[in-house]
């Protein structure tokens, strides 16, 4: 099943869906409200993950908690790309976990060692397997309490091989992604290109050309993609659009509504509290000129 967006369920509980493309464009930087676990079977893919770079092989499974900036990048967008993505909703992992909260608790515990879940021989034969009958119960509507056992079944395969993971760590003194860290900890605050080379004693063209290389995204493609994720959060929080703009770091509203209304199509005070912003984005498109749709990452 595909939404038409990168970024939005049309589901309240779970969304799987099984994409093979011959053709696929790469995505930009973005996040979402919900946990996205993404299991990859062809193409050449490198996958960025906030500070994190992960150059795919078949059986990779990553684990993209809410909130947490993404993006796969396509080396050969004419070469066939699988992957099977499962979305869950905090509502709905936390209506099928143990009183204990197990699940959630191993969840918060993701990016100790990475994002990556390296499936391999039997392991990916069960885990393709069991992804296909999930995917037949949710487009047969099965029994909810059968679909919850295949989640949760998924869920434990994960967190079992999460937890035996040998890593070998980046070296932190990396300048890039201690870049990306000091902008997700100070994105609501003014920030160019001439502080952040200041911030850590580099020259503006050094720090253009690595975090290029490092996420293939420019400074200000990230700064602004990460100010808006936020920035739609506050939006279905009830917070008023002027508020919810200065508050990410925009200088002024006019700024905050050009920057929303080329991501989103839709005015900043046209998302209010309570409303599903997928849906708002369908009605949109309806409305709009047809025009290509882009699958999920």
């Amino acid at each position: 099943m595909e939404t038409g967006k990168n970024d939005e369920m049309l589901r309240q509980d779970f969304q799987l869906s099984h994409n093979r493309d011959p053709y696929f464009r790469t995505m930009e930087f973005h996040a979402h409200d919900f946990l996205e676990l993404y299991y990859f079977l062809d193409g050449s893919v490198t996958y960025y993950i906030e500070d994190q770079v992960y150059d795919l092989c078949p059986g990779d499974l990553l684990i993209i908690p809410a909130g947490k900036m993404h993006r796969p990048v396509i080396a050969n967008e004419h070469a066939a790309y699988e992957r099977m993505v499962l979305w869950i909703t905090p509502q709905y992992l936390q209506s099928i976990d143990s009183p204990a909260g197990d699940l959630q608790k191993n969840l918060q515990k993701v990016g100790e060692h990475g994002y990556c879940v390296p499936f391999r021989g039997d392991e990916t034969v069960f885990v393709t397997a069991l992804l296909k009958k999930l995917l037949y119960m949710q487009k047969n509507d099965t029994d909810p309490k059968f679909c919850a056992g295949a989640v949760e079944l998924y869920l434990w395969t994960i967190f079992r091989s999460y937890g035996v993971i040998d890593t070998t760590h980046r070296n932190e003194t990396q300048v890039i992604p201690q870049v990306i860290r000091y902008i997700t900890e100070h994105f609501s605050e003014p920030l160019t290109l001439e502080d952040i080379a200041a911030e850590f004693f580099v020259s503006k063209s050094y720090l253009n050309r690595h975090f290029k290389a490092y996420t293939n995204s420019t400074v200000y493609a990230y700064i602004m993609a990460l100010r808006l994720t936020h920035a739609r959060r506050m939006l279905r929080e009830g917070i008023p659009a002027v508020e919810a703009g200065r508050e990410c770091g925009f200088s002024d509203y006019s700024t905050f509504y050009k920057a929303f209304k080329t991501q989103t199509g839709l005015s900043p005070s046209s998302l209010k509290a309570g409303l599903d912003f997928g849906k708002m984005r369908m009605l949109h498109a309806l409305s709009q000129p047809q025009t290509e749709h882009v699958k999920s990452g």
